[in-house]
C-alpha cells in the first residue's frame, strides 16, 4: 500500500462516516407548527399547506431543509430569504407590507422564479404542481386586493 492510499483510505472512511450520521440525524422533519406562524398565513387550509411544504424552507424562521437541499445556493443564502419575506413574522406585518408581500409572491410564482429551480430540483417536495400555483396566484391575487 501506498502512502497515498494509506492516507487517502481515512479520510474517506471519515467522510463516509460523517454523511452517514448526517443522514441520520437529518431525517428528522419539523411539523408545521414548529414553523408556521400562530394563526398561519392564510384563512384557507390548502394555501397554508402549500406555503408550509415549499415555502417555508427558506421563508421561515423555523424552517429547515433537507440535508441533500440544504447544498442548493438558494437555501445557502436563505437567511437573505427570510429578510425579504418571513412568513415566521407574517402576522406582524402592516396591510401595506402584507399587500406588497402578496404582489411579489404573486409575480415570483407566475413568473415561475419561486420556489428556485436550483432548491426544487434537491428537494422535489417543494414543487409546485400547476394547480398549486394556481391556488397560490389565486389567493396572492385576491388577498392584495385593497379593502374598501
Amino acid at each position: 500500500m501506498t502512502t497515498k492510499t494509506k492516507i487517502s483510505f481515512p479520510i474517506a472512511c471519515l467522510v463516509l462516516t460523517l454523511l452517514i450520521s448526517s443522514c441520520s440525524s437529518s431525517t428528522q422533519t419539523t411539523t408545521p407548527e414548529a414553523t408556521a406562524p400562530a394563526k398561519g398565513v392564510s384563512s384557507d387550509a390548502q394555501v397554508n399547506a402549500i406555503l408550509e411544504s415549499s415555502c417555508y424552507g427558506c421563508h421561515s424562521t423555523g424552517g429547515s431543509a433537507p440535508w441533500y437541499a440544504a447544498v442548493s445556493p438558494t437555501y445557502l443564502a436563505a437567511n437573505s430569504a427570510r429578510s425579504a419575506l418571513n412568513f415566521s413574522d407574517w402576522q406582524t406585518y402592516d396591510p401595506q407590507k402584507k399587500a406588497e408581500e402578496l404582489k411579489s409572491i404573486e409575480q415570483s410564482v407566475s413568473g415561475g422564479s419561486m420556489p428556485p429551480g436550483d432548491y426544487t430540483a434537491l428537494d422535489h417536495s417543494a414543487r409546485l404542481t400547476d394547480q398549486q400555483k394556481q391556488t397560490l396566484l389565486t389567493w396572492a391575487s385576491q388577498s392584495a386586493l385593497p379593502a374598501h
